[in-house]
C-alpha cells in the first residue's frame, strides 16, 4: 500500500506500533481499535512517510450536541510528539507550537471540546491561545523501583490493617469474567447514589478481552471462604506503567478489606511483570481520593482542557447550573 493513501488511522496504527514502548496505553492503536472501537477518530501530523504527532478523541452525543470527551476508561490522551532531535529549547517549544496547531485544526465542528492529556504534556498555550479554557486535574503515582519493604511501609497504618484482615479471611484470583466486573463496579455507583456513568453496554466486555488477548495487565477478584465475591480490581499495563481502571464491590462486604487488599496485589504484580510505575487514576470525589493516597503514591498533575463551542449547548448548561 502507498503511504500516501493511508488514512489517519492507518497512519495511527503505523506511530502506534512504532512507538509502541514509549505511549502511554490510551495511546496505543490497538486499544482505540478494540475497546474504543468506535465514534472516535484521529488527527496527524506529518511526512507521507513520517507521522510526527497523533490526537485520537472520542465523540458522543450530549443531547442533540455532538461532543469530543474523554473516551471511557482512557484518561490522558490529547497530542503526542515525536521531536526532532537535539533541537535548542526555543526552536522546541516553537515546534510544539506548530504542530498542536495542526492537530486542532483537524479537529471535526464539534459542541464542545474536553480532554485530559497525559502525564508528559506540558505545554498548553497552543489551546489558551485557541480560546480553550485549560486547568489542571490529579493523580498519584507509584515508584516501583523500590523494595517490598519500602512499599508497605509507606502504606497507611489502616490500610495496612485491611490488607492484613483481608489475608486471613479472602483469596485472590485472576479471571477474565466482564459481566462479574461490571455488576460489581455498577455495585459501587449504587452504593454512592450516582448514576452509572458508562454509555457503552459492551465496552468492559471488550476492555477485558483485551487485556486477556495481549496479556497486558490483570483482572483480580476476592472472595471468601464461603465463595462470596467480595470485590473486583482491574489494570492495565503499558510497557512502563501498571494503571487502576476499575474497582468495585458488593454493599455486604465493604467492611472486608478487599479493595485494599486487591490493589495491594495489583501493585505487587505490576511490580513482579516489570512496571516501574503505578497510576492509580486520580479522583475528584473526596473519599476515593483519600482511599488512593493512602498506599503511598506521589500526588502528580495534568492538564486538562475544554471549549463550549455552542451558544445554544452553553444556554442550555446555565440553565441546568
Amino acid at each position: 500500500m502507498n503511504s500516501i493513501s493511508l488514512t489517519n488511522k492507518e497512519k495511527f496504527k503505523r506511530f502506534s506500533e512504532k512507538h509502541r514502548n514509549n505511549l502511554p496505553y490510551s495511546l496505543h492503536f490497538d486499544w482505540w481499535n478494540e475497546v474504543i472501537h468506535k465514534n472516535w477518530d484521529v488527527a496527524v501530523v506529518g511526512q507521507p512517510k513520517q507521522t510526527i504527532a497523533v490526537w485520537p478523541y472520542f465523540f458522543r452525543k450530549k443531547g442533540p450536541w455532538k461532543v469530543i470527551s474523554s473516551a471511557y476508561f482512557t484518561p490522558y490522551v490529547g497530542p503526542y510528539i515525536i521531536y526532532p532531535e537535539d533541537q535548542k529549547p526555543s526552536t522546541k517549544v516553537s515546534f510544539e507550537h506548530k504542530t498542536i496547531q495542526a492537530l486542532i485544526e483537524q479537529l471535526p465542528k464539534v459542541a464542545s471540546i474536553e480532554q485530559k492529556f497525559h502525564l508528559n504534556f506540558n505545554n498548553g498555550l497552543s489551546f489558551q491561545w485557541n480560546n480553550f479554557e485549560e486547568s489542571i486535574g490529579y493523580t498519584y503515582v507509584l515508584d516501583l523501583n523500590q523494595s517490598k519493604e519500602n512499599l508497605w511501609s509507606n502504606l497507611r497504618e489502616n490500610i495496612r490493617r485491611q490488607i492484613k484482615k483481608a489475608e486471613k479471611d479472602l483469596i485472590t484470583y485472576n479471571d477474565f469474567n466482564a459481566p462479574l466486573v461490571e455488576k460489581l463496579f455498577q455495585s459501587t455507583f449504587a452504593q454512592q447514589n450516582t448514576n452509572y456513568p458508562i454509555g457503552d453496554e459492551k465496552i468492559i466486555e471488550r476492555l477485558v478481552s483485551f487485556i486477556n488477548n495481549h496479556q497486558s495487565g490483570n483482572v483480580l477478584f476476592a472472595k471468601d471462604k464461603k465463595g462470596n465475591i467480595n470485590a473486583v480490581n482491574t489494570c492495565v499495563y503499558d510497557a512502563e506503567t501498571a494503571y487502576y481502571l476499575i474497582g468495585g464491590s458488593e454493599a455486604k462486604f465493604k467492611n472486608s478489606g478487599a479493595m485494599s487488599w486487591l490493589m495491594w496485589q495489583q501493585i505487587l504484580a505490576a511490580k513482579e511483570k516489570g512496571c516501574m510505575v503505578f497510576n492509580f487514576e486520580g479522583s475528584s470525589i473526596p473519599s476515593i481520593e483519600r482511599f488512593i493516597r493512602g498506599f503511598g503514591g506521589e500526588l502528580k498533575s495534568y492538564h486538562q482542557i475544554y471549549k463550549l463551542n455552542s451558544k445554544s449547548l452553553k444556554i442550555a448548561e446555565r440553565i441546568r447550573g
